[in-house]
């Protein structure tokens, strides 16, 4: 989690994974705090977007992008989705948004020739090729999907599929509207949406749909909005997650400031909340200030510094934490990190 620059003047606010019926804070949630619970809870919340269908896309997307007149629609969204860099993603995703109807038709369009089509993996250049292959929608195309290196971030060889994904597109002249769907053998492991359109002061990106692994299903709801003046630029991120299976609520706020050109501020509140506890992570941070207040059903009871590689975690006097409770401490930071590189995305933009 760690600075290297702040290029550009922005304001970004963003609102990252809440899971369930509703959001919550201090106040609700059981008396009873479950360690090992919050930290299976943490776990499936996880597990759902991390099908290795869904990492195939996620690693694949930038060459499927390449063959739809390279839009961030396609590798962008897949990044968002699965909260790789999900903030630097959202940027991306936020230069979708219609200006005009030149610059729309330009946004995905997938070309006339290629709808019905299916696309497979060329090893000896490493691109997508079209195929002879039956099965792809017929106002869309599809790409087969292969078992992806995870440190490399490239396709193994000699290739093995993992399923495929279509990808439809339904926009006109003002609007985007693309829906993605992963699938192997009977199981859909991603379906979403993505939705654009300019508003006065800029516009909306909308990417909803659901994630599973086949065991853990999750629902998700993600909108960014744009807003511009002649001196300032905002992006507003609002993620919602629904894992039925958990029963379980997670909000994430962070709203971000510039202070120079060499240091920011940012104010967190990231909220988990279900039948094993409520756990709060609180605070401001920047280049300068980096500790972080967690909070059990409403009392204080850890910090977190964020001024070394890892972080560390102590309890709120002081003291060690149990085994137990370090673990699900670490858990619920894991997953704030894991939701999206905020920092990086945001600051090396």
């Amino acid at each position: 989690m760690r600075v290297t620059h702040y290029a550009r003047q922005l304001v970004a606010t963003g609102v990252a994974l809440a899971i369930a019926a509703c959001s919550g804070g201090d106040s609700n949630g059981p008396s009873e705090f479950n360690a090992q619970g919050t930290t299976d809870d943490m776990a499936a919340a996880q597990s759902a977007f991390q099908a290795q269908q869904v990492s195939s896309f996620a690693v694949l997307g930038p060459s499927i992008s390449t063959v739809l007149n390279g839009s961030a629609v396609v590798k962008s969204s897949a990044l968002a989705v699965r909260g790789t860099n999900a903030a630097r993603a959202a940027r991306d995703l936020a230069t979708i948004v219609p200006r005009s109807g030149a610059a729309q038709a330009a946004v995905m369009a997938i070309p006339q020739e290629y709808l019905g089509t299916t696309f497979v993996w060329d090893a000896g250049t490493s691109t997508y090729v079209a195929s002879n292959l039956t099965g792809a929608p017929s106002d869309g195309v599809r790409f087969l999907l292969y078992a992806v290196d995870p440190v490399m971030l490239q396709s193994v060889e000699p290739l093995v599929e993992t399923g495929y994904v279509d990808i439809t597109d339904h926009g006109t002249m003002s609007t985007v509207d693309v829906n993605v769907k992963v699938v192997e053998g009977a199981v859909v492991y991603l379906n979403y949406d993505v939705t654009a359109h300019a508003t006065n002061s800029g516009g909306v990106v909308g990417i909803s749909g659901f994630a599973s692994d086949g065991t853990t299903l999750a629902n998700f709801d993600l909108d960014i909005t744009l807003t511009e003046t002649a001196t300032q630029e905002t992006l507003a991120y609002s993620y919602q997650v629904n894992v039925p299976s958990r029963h379980l609520t997670l909000t994430w706020t962070l709203s971000m400031t510039s202070v120079n050109q060499s240091d920011f501020t940012a104010t967190l509140d990231f909220v988990a909340n279900g039948p094993n506890g409520n756990v709060r992570l609180i605070g401001s941070y920047g280049v300068s200030l980096q500790t972080l207040t967690i909070r059990v059903n409403g009392a204080d009871f850890a910090t977190v510094d964020l001024t070394g590689s890892e972080p560390v975690i102590t309890g709120a006097n002081g003291q060690p934490l149990s085994s137990d409770d370090e673990a699900s401490m670490q858990a619920i930071v894991e997953f704030y990190e894991n939701s999206g590189g905020m920092l990086d995305g945001l600051t090396a933009l």
